[in-house]
């Protein structure tokens, strides 16, 4: 029924003017850029949390959720519904050396915290938490002497997270409890005296989600005294930090980060006032591994740009090669039962393991063939036994046992997810030219039974930035639409990771309209193979994805069947003034400051673009409402902007999730019931819009 449903959807739902939009109000606004005066009648959204805001973001939510009345929000929303009910084990559930696991039925809205014993114990359930099921778990640290759990606790979504810690044996709170933490791991002395992690200065209240974020420090945590102690940082204000500790002798080892640009540096040294550079600084990205009783070992692209594995001396810090750079990218690398694991992405966007010594030597070693998609998770069972797990876009996670002698793998568990067969979808892997010639990797998926053609819907998604790799991996949001005959596309464009360092600078600053073209061809790929047509076609992608939808869009006006930027940069100009935008530089520039990026930006931002009288694909952007990422005011001021400027019928909708954050793939940003209910809101208005 539902695969009918599509096809009549397509055939007969057209376009309709049968709404009217909340009136956005335009007010004085403006800022000066290098003696450029921005007028900006919509800045006063960018107190996103004011109730006049607030109440006009309702107003836009009840008008889109009136439109999908006769949509088939209800049915894609119950087979989504069935398709997140899967029941669900961490892989350390399998591995007996592991001694606490995270379990869902499927019917739970979070995973439950579990220790191992000759009864199973529920250590945290976040369901209990609260009645919205909005404080949601984020990290887990247990103590070396197993006594405390310290844990972090999201609230609505947000970056900011409070850690809070167990006494094991009463299973009680304690009273004390960390905050300001962001962006950090829980990291504990040896002898549990307490733990480590990454902490901001506390904005003012009525900034919290908005204030720029610098200053980031670590601080130790004193389980004895409950005070909080200044370990390392006031040293630049854009820098942050992890920490690790090296040896028997816990030399201090701290990965120094500024923004969210790749390249860092590293010191080491006995303790924090005995810190040395082991690294370039700067220069290039370097990855902590593991280390030997000789040195570190790092994954990093300095003078490779496709990434090797180097190992750097304590004696003198001077750097030895372990691993070449291949003519594949370097993603990951385990040291496992005295083994290197390599992780590469194959030309399909798969992975390609190698096994190789602790020296670097090939080992005659293979996963088996039939065992696609990415794998990850390598972890030691015994002596001659390694778990890992794998996954595609139509296949759900895989756990296998890995025999290093015999070179079998056996399969241990596989996620069934309701109303859906892996084996019953077909993907394909290749490659399209750009614009400008360039081939991008893609893959899409389908029913066998689908019979593709001209009219099949395409949720054709992309990300393109910051270095990301997007690689095969399943996720149940489009079990709905792939279930009812349409296809999903990947495209791997330029400005992510899949192919090196220089497909992300192929994609970044002044190489950045290479992504908007990879994604348009993309498209023109599709339809020239037969495969849908622009009509029938949602472009989708949320953060950077949500700038590379809402650019295609303003540069490609009434095109696709829909659009769907989700949380995205909409602003190109204004970013820098938000929590972390100040750190988005390294791809996007710094626009308030530097005039070339400035006039750049200017061109590529979806908010200044927008023409008046222009025709615009029909769009429903999409935000969090609690987003102190990318922060809601991109999506609102956006909106406004392109129903004003709106000059036909397509509708242009904003869809915010209250009580969320700026996430969708687990969660830490936003429950199960939530996630569910935004991906059918997105899919149904694509749905009813998608036209021959």
């Amino acid at each position: 029924m539902m695969t009918r449903y599509l096809a009549l959807a397509i055939v007969l739902i057209g376009c309709s003017s049968d709404f009217e939009y909340p009136e956005s109000e335009k007010k004085r606004g403006s800022y000066n850029v290098g003696g450029t005066t921005i007028y900006d009648p919509y800045i006063y959204m960018e107190d996103f949390q004011s109730k006049e805001v607030v109440n006009w973001s309702e107003k836009q939510n009840a008008l889109t959720i009136d439109y999908l009345q006769d949509s088939s929000f209800a049915e894609i929303k119950s087979v989504l519904k069935n398709a997140y009910s899967s029941e669900y084990f961490s892989a350390s559930y399998f591995n007996p050396n592991s001694d606490f696991y995270f379990y869902n039925s499927g019917q739970d809205e979070h995973h439950l915290y579990i220790k191992k014993g000759d009864t199973n114990k529920v250590i945290l359930d976040p369901n209990t938490w609260s009645n919205d099921q909005t404080l949601n778990l984020d990290k887990t640290s247990l103590s070396p002497d197993k006594k405390y759990l310290a844990y972090s606790v999201t609230d609505g979504g947000v970056d900011w997270r409070t850690i809070k810690i167990l006494d094991m044996e009463s299973g009680l709170n304690l009273v004390h409890k960390v905050t300001e933490v962001k962006f950090s791991d829980i990291t504990w002395k040896s002898d549990s005296s307490g733990f480590f992690y990454n902490k901001y200065p506390k904005p003012e209240d009525r900034l919290r989600l908005s204030q720029q974020s610098y200053d980031a420090a670590i601080y130790f945590f004193n389980i004895e005294t409950g005070k909080e102690e200044l370990f390392y940082g006031e040293v630049n204000s854009e820098e942050n930090y992890t920490v690790s500790f090296i040896g028997d002798d816990e030399n201090v080892l701290i990965k120094v980060i500024t923004g969210s640009e790749e390249e860092n540096f590293y010191l080491f040294g006995v303790d924090v006032d005995a810190l040395e550079v082991v690294t370039p600084i700067n220069e290039a990205s370097f990855s902590y591994v593991s280390s030997d009783t000789e040195g570190f070992f790092f994954i990093t692209n300095y003078k490779a740009p496709k990434y090797r594995l180097v190992k750097i001396l304590f004696d003198d810090f001077s750097m030895t090669e372990v691993i070449p750079e291949s003519n594949l990218a370097l993603k990951g690398v385990s040291l496992v039962n005295d083994m290197i694991i390599a992780d590469y992405i194959d030309t399909n966007m798969h992975s390609k393991i190698v096994f190789l010594t602790e020296q670097g030597e090939a080992l005659d070693l293979t996963i088996p063939k039939e065992i696609t998609g990415t794998q990850s998770g390598f972890q030691s069972i015994d002596e001659k036994t390694i778990m890992f797990s794998s996954s595609s876009f139509t296949q759900p996670d895989r756990y296998y046992n890995f025999n290093t002698e015999t070179a079998e793998a056996v399969k241990v568990w596989e996620e069934e997810i309701p109303g859906f067969d892996p084996s019953a979808y077909k993907e394909v892997s290749t490659y399209y030219p750009s614009k400008d010639g360039t081939m991008i990797p893609i893959t899409y998926s389908y029913k066998k039974s689908a019979k593709l053609n001209s009219n099949t819907p395409v949720f054709l998604y992309g990300y393109g930035g910051y270095n990301i790799s997007i690689r095969p991996s399943f996720t149940p949001k489009y079990v709905a639409w792939l279930e009812m005959g349409g296809v999903l596309a990947i495209a791997n464009l330029r400005g992510g990771g899949e192919l090196g360092k220089a497909w992300h600078n192929a994609g970044r600053l002044d190489t950045k309209q290479n992504v908007f073209d990879d994604f348009l061809y993309a498209s023109k790929f599709l339809e020239e193979q037969n495969i849908g047509n622009r009509k029938s076609t949602v472009i989708s992608g949320r953060s950077n994805g949500g700038l590379l939808v809402g650019t295609t869009l303003i540069q490609n006006p009434d095109y696709f069947g829909a659009t769907l930027p989700a949380v995205g940069v909409l602003d190109m100009l204004r970013f820098t003034e938000f929590t972390e935008g100040w750190g988005w530089r390294g791809d996007y520039g710094s626009p308030l400051e530097n005039l070339d990026d400035f006039k750049r930006n200017l061109q590529i931002s979806p908010y200044h673009q927008l023409k008046i009288g222009e025709c615009y694909s029909p769009t429903l952007t999409t935000t969090a409402r609690r987003d102190d990422r990318v922060v809601p005011s991109h999506s609102y001021k956006f909106t406004a902007r392109i129903q004003e400027y709106q000059g036909c019928d397509n509708p242009v909708m904003l869809y915010d999730t209250p009580r969320a954050g700026h996430g969708s793939g687990n969660g830490v940003a936003m429950p199960k019931w939530k996630r569910i209910e935004l991906f059918s809101i997105e899919q149904s208005f694509a749905l009813k819009n998608i036209t021959k």
